[in-house]
């Protein structure tokens, strides 16, 4: 009978329904994923770090990740990797005196440590290296939403049997609820980002990580990390230095020639040469309106006649034209706007956007979703139609569904 998984550490944290504790599978996740800035990781003495290879995740008893490759000051070093959210943890667990720990080469914390660094059970005094400056979110996000779990590929047979066990109405009003969640879930978020990044940052930020999408995001923070909206806007950078930025990080296998990260870095180039003040003008799109307090629960909630009333139709035109310099359209700019600029938008200006962001066209999503909003029957030809609240309402059954694999246990993000 083969061994079963260890226990995972767990550490609990506060977010903006109460608290929840986060998995030490996060970090592993991270760690494999190389989901952080590794530009600037060094050790604990100081020393430049370059993950060749983050090793093989191992599940079972003994380190976290086997024969990973790093580079320390330029000399590699081969060995095992652990991963604690804590330095103190390497002794909680009884590391310091087990063998098999005798070939780990670097301690991955979350914190920074302080103090003597972990020690194995051979003497070996082990280096360590702390996430927590350079992640890209917060560890609530990694956890609980979707940045290390792409949205493609969904298999959304068993939400959306749970969701056909309800009447009609109550299904809407159920992925209105999870809709409603992930956009407040979206604001906090970004509200994090601008306390982080500053306004005028955190759009750039955010812009670039959306046009990455779920198969690129990475690569895009990298040079996001490297080069500011005021490189794209002086024309300091070539789509070239670009995608050399990205380094390996890349996939380009599968994207359609619409979709390529080169199409997408000329587009977002020349909205900065166009529209180097985009975030500037962004923050005018908020203005005085009765129906951005809608009620969620509101029977004729998702009607096309709601649409009209918001003037969806003439605002996306604007935007797209006045912020966006028409350099990024269709499904693309949909996207754009609903995961990232309405959220920081509504973020800064305190002013509460759910109706915009609900009612807003839906951008590019899974087929999946589309499949199971059809079966689900909640769409109706001329007045109700798809529209980016429905596809995030069916995105929050899946990741409500999926949280505890994702590694968040413990959330109230419900109360």
């Amino acid at each position: 009978m083969p061994p079963s998984p260890r226990p995972q550490s767990v550490e609990e944290f506060y977010g903006p329904y109460g608290p929840y504790q986060v998995s030490e599978l996060v970090l592993q996740k991270i760690w494999l994923a190389g989901v952080f800035d590794q530009s600037r990781l060094r050790d604990s003495a100081g020393r430049v770090v370059e993950v060749v290879h983050p090793g093989s995740w191992n599940r079972l008893e003994g380190p976290d990740f086997k024969d990973a490759v790093l580079r320390i000051d330029g000399v590699e070093v081969r060995g095992d990797v652990e991963v604690h959210f804590s330095r103190s943890d390497w002794r909680a667990h009884g590391h310091d005196f087990d063998p098999a720990y005798n070939s780990v080469v670097l301690h991955v914390l979350y914190h920074k440590a302080s103090g003597s660094d972990a020690r194995t059970a051979s003497g070996v005094d082990l280096p360590s290296v702390s996430l927590l400056p350079l992640l890209w979110y917060s560890l609530e996000e990694y956890a609980g939403e979707d940045s290390l779990v792409e949205s493609t590929g969904v298999d959304l047979r068993p939400e959306t049997e749970t969701l056909l066990g309800l009447d009609l109405s109550a299904r809407k009003k159920r992925l209105v609820e999870l809709a409603l969640r992930r956009w407040r879930m979206k604001v906090h978020y970004a509200r994090q980002r601008i306390e982080r990044l500053g306004w005028e940052g955190a759009c750039h930020q955010g812009a670039l990580e959306v046009m990455g999408f779920a198969r690129n995001r990475v690569p895009m923070l990298m040079i996001a990390e490297r080069y500011g909206l005021d490189d794209f806007a002086a024309g300091r950078v070539t789509v070239e230095e670009l995608l050399e930025a990205g380094g390996d990080r890349w996939r380009f296998n599968g994207c359609r020639p619409a979709n390529h990260p080169r199409l997408r870095l000329q587009q977002y180039l020349e909205v900065g040469e166009h529209s180097p003040l985009w975030p500037e003008r962004l923050l005018g799109f908020i203005r005085d309106s009765d129906g951005l307090t809608l009620d969620p629960v509101d029977s004729d909630w998702g009607t096309a006649s709601i649409r009209q009333d918001l003037g969806i139709a003439v605002m996306r035109k604007e935007l797209l034209a006045q912020v966006l310099a028409k350099r990024i359209g269709g499904a693309k700019a949909d996207t754009l706007v609903c995961d990232a600029l309405l959220p920081l938008l509504s973020a800064q200006s305190g002013r509460d956007a759910f109706a915009l962001w609900f009612h807003w066209n839906a951008g590019n999503g899974p087929e999946s979703c589309v499949e199971a909003l059809r079966i689900l029957q909640v769409l109706e030809p001329r007045t109700v139609p798809m529209s980016n609240g429905w596809l995030q309402g069916i995105l929050g059954a899946r990741i409500g569904s999926s949280s505890d694999r994702a590694g968040l246990a413990g959330s109230q993000a419900d109360a």
